[in-house]
């Protein structure tokens, strides 16, 4: 069995319209499309709909349903791209080569950045509602994974056990939440109900980071730096700041970000736990290696990697998860069986990334 770990659809305005609570709903989001019929979320009066101040800036749009040139470049149809058509998109993943996918947003990746987080968790249920109902349709296939908006605490601790009741399979945040690390006090009530659901936290990417995301005007630095640093920021708060002693039932997974950053990173970690000038003990009892092979941390990872052999030999083979990205623009096509064909890993490797490490962590 190969088993999608990270796979993705992208909203449509049908989704918040039909499913958004009055009166949130007159402020749902909305879509504006260009004359090329590309189209843009807008959302509480804001939009990335905007003349690039250089060439090459960074260009919104791709998380918005199909329109104009990004129909084709998805190689997908657009009922498989938005679930609109649920055997359409199970062919596709026929296609693939995938028996069992998990489905994040596009859009709703950056929802932890919204100002508003009371409007957010409001799109939020909208979300979670739909999406459960669609994974209805083939539960044996389709696992969906729920997504709060944390600047919103109480909204996003209450939403958490909703999505334990509609029986999606995760819960999504960002590596921070605007400005604010995930460890802030403001966000203990949403650990502790996770916590006490078992309910597993996926950290997924998001280049929506302040400050990071505007350095750099052009896309390609902003998007090299402003995609990774908010989920090793994640990371840290984790790993150094006591989540995991407190919370002992979480299992956290980090997604489209790579991994092959990890063990420098956590190689740092320990030598300043170790150094008595940082006070580590005052915030973690252990190295921050002993929480990376604890069996409750978990990285996605597509098939195609050149360094996936050299990682799993730094950090084991059983923290990896298979994800196709699918059916984003940028992924590359056929990753899985990519994965299956590679020489350079062991059987056992390949099929706790292909299957086994996703089951623990997803609790199949």
């Amino acid at each position: 069995m190969i088993i999608d770990a990270d796979g993705h659809l992208f909203e449509t305005e049908e989704v918040f319209e039909k499913y958004m609570e009055p009166p949130l709903r007159n402020y749902r989001p909305r879509l504006v499309a260009d004359d090329e019929g590309h189209n843009f979320w807008v959302v509480d009066g804001a939009t990335r709909y905007r003349r690039p101040s250089i060439p090459g800036a960074f260009t919104p749009g791709t998380a918005a349903p199909p329109g104009g040139k990004l129909a084709g470049a998805r190689r997908a149809s657009v009922g498989s791209q938005t679930l609109s058509n649920v055997k359409e998109r199970l062919q596709d993943l026929d296609a693939e080569g995938i028996d069992v996918q998990f489905l994040y947003p596009s859009f709703l990746l950056h929802i932890n950045s919204w100002g508003d987080g009371v409007l957010g968790n409001g799109v939020c249920r909208a979300y979670n509602a739909w999406l459960a109902k669609v994974c209805a349709e083939a539960p044996d296939r389709l696992k969906g994974v729920g997504v709060v908006c944390l600047q919103d605490p109480e909204g996003a601790t209450r939403e958490v056990q909703r999505i334990k009741e509609t029986g999606l399979a995760a819960v999504m945040i960002n590596g921070t939440v605007g400005l604010t690390r995930l460890d802030h006090p403001d966000h203990e009530p949403f650990f502790a109900e996770a916590d006490r659901l078992r309910l597993p936290i996926a950290v997924h990417f998001s280049f929506e980071f302040p400050g990071v995301r505007e350095l750099f005007p052009h896309f390609f630095p902003a998007r090299v730096l402003a995609g990774i640093f908010p989920i090793m920021a994640g990371f840290t708060s984790v790993l150094c700041s006591g989540l995991m002693e407190r919370y002992p039932n979480l299992r956290f997974a980090f997604l489209e970000a790579g991994s092959n950053w990890v063990p420098a990173y956590v190689e740092r970690m320990d030598d300043h736990f170790e150094n008595p000038r940082y006070n580590a003990r005052q915030l973690i009892s252990r190295p921050p290696s002993e929480y990376l092979h604890s069996g409750r941390i978990f990285f996605g990872c597509e098939g195609n990697e050149a360094s996936l052999s050299r990682l799993v030999r730094e950090i084991g083979e059983d923290k990896l998860m298979y994800s196709s990205d699918f059916p984003h623009a940028d992924r590359t096509e056929g990753t899985a069986s990519i994965l299956k064909g590679r020489n350079d890993l062991s059987e056992s490797a390949k099929r706790k990334i292909m299957e086994e490490n996703a089951q623990r962590f997803y609790g199949l």
